[in-house]
């Protein structure tokens, strides 16, 4: 990191970049973006990478890590995890070429998904109308959705995609407590708690003010007790509480982002 000058020419803005990091650039071309007063550069490029180990684990670490084609050795556990993310394979010489492609272009967008995915599963299961098929689905949505987010800060990476990634591992995690809560048969009232706790907190995604989250998060000792009240049992008790401590966890990233929105930047 180091400061440079921006230089002002005839209405436009010039910046010269580093030349040891422009020089290893495979392209003249570059893709520009930004996030306020943000602004990130890099090069235009296919991003490729050949791996030993025909795991499904590397094919999904390689729709993480922003890669556009993985090859690896031919093997069922690919073909699994390429019908997870929803890329696509073909088999040359013996072996799988993976190309991946990006299912969505806006952080913001996979977040809300994952909120929304999280609050249809809870109030299915609060209206019995959720079926172990519902639960699985939102299980392996979200899933997919959190490393679409890594993906895209791993392309772009923006201030704010530290925020992004926490709030994408803490809906995956409630997801997952919902799933083996679910296997346990609580009752519905159990549900109804959990349900109210992640609409509430939709809210608070939509209108992200600090007044808004301490208000959430004063709430959340309430909603604690009466998920351990309406618990049955160890297990009931457990996932429900990590499910409203996630929960808790997520509006705490949403009082991180609304101090850092209300931040105005000061010639130094």
């Amino acid at each position: 990191m180091e400061i440079r000058k921006l230089i002002r020419l005839r209405g436009s803005y010039l910046l010269y970049l580093p030349k040891k990091v422009a020089s290893g650039y495979v392209s003249d071309e570059v893709l520009v973006f930004w996030e306020g007063d943000f602004i990130g550069v890099r090069p235009v490029a296919s991003r490729r990478a050949e791996v030993d180990a025909g795991l499904g684990a590397a094919v999904v670490a390689g729709y993480a890590a922003g890669l556009d084609e993985l090859t690896l050795p031919a093997a069922p556990d690919v073909v699994k995890a390429v019908e997870k993310i929803g890329a696509a394979v073909s088999e040359v010489d013996g072996r799988y070429v993976v190309k991946y492609r990006d299912r969505y272009l806006r952080k913001e967008e996979v977040i809300e998904r994952m909120l929304t995915a999280l609050v249809f599963l809870l109030e299915g299961l609060a209206g019995g109308m959720a079926t172990r098929t519902t639960v699985m689905a939102a299980d392996d949505e979200t899933d997919a959705l959190r490393l679409s987010l890594n993906r895209l800060c791993t392309k772009a990476p923006t201030p704010q995609c530290s925020f992004y990634i926490q709030l994408a591992r803490y809906y995956e995690r409630a997801v997952d407590h919902i799933r083996e809560l679910y296997r346990e048969n609580p009752s519905q009232s159990l549900w109804r708690v959990l349900r109210d706790a992640a609409v509430e907190l939709q809210k608070v995604h939509k209108n992200p003010q600090i007044s808004t989250v301490t208000q959430y998060l004063s709430a959340i000792p309430s909603t604690r007790f009466m998920a351990i009240q309406n618990a049955q049992g160890d297990l009931q008790t457990i996932h429900a509480v990590r499910t409203v401590d996630y929960l808790e966890n997520a509006a705490e990233v949403y009082l991180d982002m609304a101090v850092y929105s209300q931040a105005t930047p000061t010639k130094p």
